[in-house]
């Protein structure tokens, strides 16, 4: 590889020929299509929802529990210090724009000794102190490119630790949900165990007198097992979730529970989307997809200056305690590799393929954030009608259950319609607890769709 030396007079003139004809790689945009003008599904007017969105659910110990989770959840702490070391590195990425400064400092001692042929002996020696400081700023052009490239890791280190932290507070906020729901499930089941067994007395009476199968009171008594085994199994269900909360806080289940005991102390909050446009800035997974592009074209950047000589600018200077004169000097050097057999050519190729890597990846990306904004949008009010259907369908099962044990009781019902009945409504109860879960859980979704409040800094 040839290696040239200019004057320090040549060398900047050079330099800054070589800046003017490397120019960045422009960032591959966005088709305008892949953006929409507006939601679908959206009915409210257009307002982000903000971070401390989470009040609207009108529960303190919701709160309380969130707080928790952010101060002592272990995930969220080694994704802290993740977060600290992608500073460091663009912190060290930042101060390799500058040229490198060296001071060496060393002190010399010698001794001699003289004897004449007629003499006595003389002690002779000398202390000396040196100085020296040397600048080196070597490979001028590629420190730009490597400085873009480790910004765009820390925005994506920002963007995946704030991910981080609204998928965790969202899963402990589900958490906290589906508990409520297994203790209002638990509750039903209590509901749906204690009129089993009022059927079963009834059903018994009927046998004792004769109007009724033996049959039919076996059959109830199993209804009147199997809810009561439904409930055992709840209880089960409600450790495992409190379990599974209480690693998100960091603590064991038998030091951590939960106070709330039913969905219906909850309010649903609404959610309403701003321009479509905005949620590039507020995706902190479209935000990172981002930042691996920008990275992608850094790197090919770097492969082009391949092609350009590698240029190196060093000085220096230095001082002695024993001469009267400083000394100052500085190099230019400028390496140029000729022949690589087509290496840098393909090196170069494979950046920009990578780089049309990263804009497909960015595309699915971005496209994929606004499907879950308009399937959250209409999940949520597919659920807002399902549920008034599913209040009125308990109303009217409790209404035929309370008929057809009636009928049944004075004789003139058959059995398979009062054990019809019982699993209408015993299902309905369930379906409509589920609708309301699922309803909070939809909140959530699009809560975090739209980016949960988060943007990212300009």
């Amino acid at each position: 590889m040839p290696v040239f030396r200019m004057s320090g007079r040549t060398a900047p003139v050079l330099l800054v020929a070589l800046l003017a004809g490397c120019a960045s790689t422009p960032l591959p945009e966005l088709p305008a299509d892949d953006v929409p003008d507006g939601w679908h599904g959206a009915t409210r007017d257009e307002a982000w929802p903000a971070r401390d969105w989470w009040p609207a659910f009108d529960s303190g110990e919701l709160l309380d529990l969130i707080e928790r989770v952010r101060a002592n959840n272990l995930e969220l702490a080694n994704t802290e210090r993740i977060l600290r070391t992608a500073e460091l590195a663009l912190i060290d990425a930042g101060l390799d724009r500058f040229p490198s400064l060296t001071i060496d400092a060393g002190a010399r001692q010698s001794y001699a000794g003289t004897r004449p042929r007629d003499g006595d002996y003389t002690d002779g020696g000398s202390d000396a102190v040196d100085l020296t400081v040397g600048v080196d700023y070597s490979d001028v052009l590629a420190r730009r490119p490597r400085f873009a490239a480790a910004t765009a890791r820390y925005e994506s280190s920002l963007a995946r630790a704030a991910d981080a932290r609204l998928r965790i507070v969202a899963a402990a906020a589900a958490g906290y949900f589906r508990i409520l729901l297994l203790r209002d499930r638990i509750a039903a089941g209590q509901q749906n165990l204690a009129h089993a067994e009022a059927i079963e007395r009834i059903v018994r009476a009927r046998v004792d007198a004769g109007t009724a199968l033996a049959s039919e009171g076996l059959r109830q008594r199993i209804v009147v097992r199997r809810q009561a085994n439904a409930l055992r199994t709840l209880e089960l269900d409600v450790l495992r979730a409190r379990a599974s909360l209480a690693l998100m806080v960091g603590e064991s289940v038998w030091d951590f529970d939960v106070e709330g005991q039913t969905l219906a102390d909850l309010a649903v909050p609404a959610v309403a989307p701003g321009l479509p446009s905005d949620l590039l800035l507020r995706r902190a997974d479209i935000v990172q997809a981002e930042a691996a592009l920008r990275e992608a074209r850094a790197d090919v950047d770097l492969a082009r200056l391949k092609f350009l000589p590698r240029i190196s600018l060093t000085g220096g200077g230095g001082l002695a305690s024993t001469e009267t004169a400083a000394t100052v000097g500085a190099t230019a050097s400028l390496a140029l590799q000729i022949f690589d057999l087509g290496r840098r050519g393909r090196g170069l190729e494979a950046s920009r393929l990578r780089l049309e890597s990263m804009l497909d990846d960015y595309r699915r990306t971005v496209i994929g954030a606004f499907n879950d904004v308009e399937v959250a949008l209409a999940d949520i009010d597919l659920l807002g009608s399902l549920g008034e259907v599913l209040a009125e369908d308990v109303v009217l099962a409790e209404e035929s259950l309370r008929i057809v044990e009636a009928r049944y009781r004075e004789g003139v019902q058959e059995f398979e319609a009062l054990l019809g009945a019982q699993d209408t409504l015993y299902g309905a109860r369930n379906a409509l607890l589920d609708n309301k879960l699922a309803t909070l859980l939809a909140v959530i979704d699009i809560y975090t769709a739209l980016g949960g409040g988060w943007r990212r800094a300009d």
